[in-house]
């Protein structure tokens, strides 16, 4: 079995600065904040994967087969921000400050 070529999706574009993130990546990233912070089936997985990003020692780790109960939207952009995980190596407030409140909140919710 022939081992898939990931480098598509952890590269940014050849014009981009590769240790940051490209504005799709932040879209994605804070579409997953968004939904993390509603009410759907999907958002305890969505604020499982962002929580564990920003710190898996105080927030628990993330199971990928949460994925499974995502919409096609939802697993595009955690396939996304992992992308951008993956190449930049940072924790989500260091690549965007905005998302640190988002961040919390989603602590709050999901965390108590």
């Amino acid at each position: 079995m022939a081992i898939p070529d990931l480098s598509v999706i952890i590269s940014a574009p050849a014009e981009h600065d590769p240790t940051q993130p490209t504005p799709e990546e932040l879209a994605a990233m804070h579409h997953l904040a968004e939904v993390a912070l509603g009410n759907s089936g999907q958002a305890s997985r969505c604020a499982n994967f962002l929580l564990a990003w920003a710190d898996a020692d105080s927030f628990g780790a993330y199971d990928p087969t949460d994925i499974w109960a995502c919409d096609p939207t939802v697993i595009r952009d955690t396939v996304t921000v992992f992308g951008l995980i993956a190449r930049v190596s940072e924790c989500p407030e260091l690549l965007d400050p905005t998302i640190r409140d988002e961040l919390a909140a989603i602590a709050t919710k999901w965390r108590r």
